[in-house]
């Protein structure tokens, strides 16, 4: 009898604070083993019939952009990021979040999720982060031949200044992958929105210092993210993903 109540009251205590996280920070904040229903929120918003779309894919700071097809309103827009994503939960969801849709383009917006965990040196995160990047992207593009990737660069927060140096190794990297690749491959290099080299600009920032706040979006946004469209328009001549 004992272990039986035992088992009932964590099961009660597990759904306690499930149902406490979906009230408190939504769909995109689940973790551990609830995760995965990140993608009922993005599944029952976005219906597999919207294709050649532009997707947005990514952690929180797209998960957490509640504005995002507002601000980007005279666009196809689809936001089906998720909170605490690495590139593993990327590639894991993949299936599901981005396939299914055959997007035109591809947003990417990874960053400090993948290595804060990490154990070795710093070079050591940053070789096992590009070397998981690069198999990740050539299997997205396996899979979908015909999207224009955006490759966002990992931002640099003040509320995780001790990656810094990291970040901008990876993002250095990144790019070169993107140049590499660049008939498919496009990178956006936002670095210095956050950071001028000297300091942080915490006013992008909620008080958690990691997520952005509407100014940053709005920033992101216009300074960024919808000239990436417009010249991929261009370039690819794909008017189809404009309203």
């Amino acid at each position: 009898m004992k272990r039986g109540k035992t088992i009932t009251t964590v099961v009660v205590i597990l759904a306690i604070i499930t149902v406490g996280e979906f009230m408190y920070f939504g769909y995109e904040a689940f973790w551990g083993p609830f995760k995965g229903l990140t993608t009922l929120k993005i599944t029952h918003q976005y219906d597999t019939k919207r294709q050649n779309e532009i997707v947005f894919y990514g952690a929180s700071n797209f998960a957490r952009w509640d504005t995002m097809e507002k601000d980007l309103a005279g666009y196809k827009v689809q936001n089906h990021g998720f909170g605490g994503s690495t590139d593993k939960d990327l590639l894991k969801y993949a299936d599901t979040l981005l396939f299914s849709y055959n997007p035109r383009i591809v947003f990417f917006q990874t960053g400090s999720n993948d290595y804060v965990d990490m154990t070795g040196t710093d070079a050591e995160k940053v070789s096992k982060v590009i070397e998981y990047k690069r198999d990740m992207f050539a299997k997205f593009h396996e899979r979908l031949p015909n999207a224009t990737f955006v490759v966002m660069s990992g931002l640099l927060l003040p509320g995780r200044s001790e990656y810094t140096p990291m970040t901008q190794e990876i993002n250095r990297q990144l790019q070169d992958i993107c140049n590499k690749h660049h008939d498919y491959m496009y990178f956006v290099d936002a670095s210095k929105m956050t950071y001028d080299g000297m300091k942080y600009d915490e006013t992008l920032f909620v008080e958690d210092r990691i997520h952005l706040n509407q100014k940053g979006h709005d920033i992101w946004t216009k300074d960024y993210i919808v000239p990436a469209i417009e010249r991929i328009i261009k370039e690819k001549a794909l008017e189809s993903v404009r309203k």
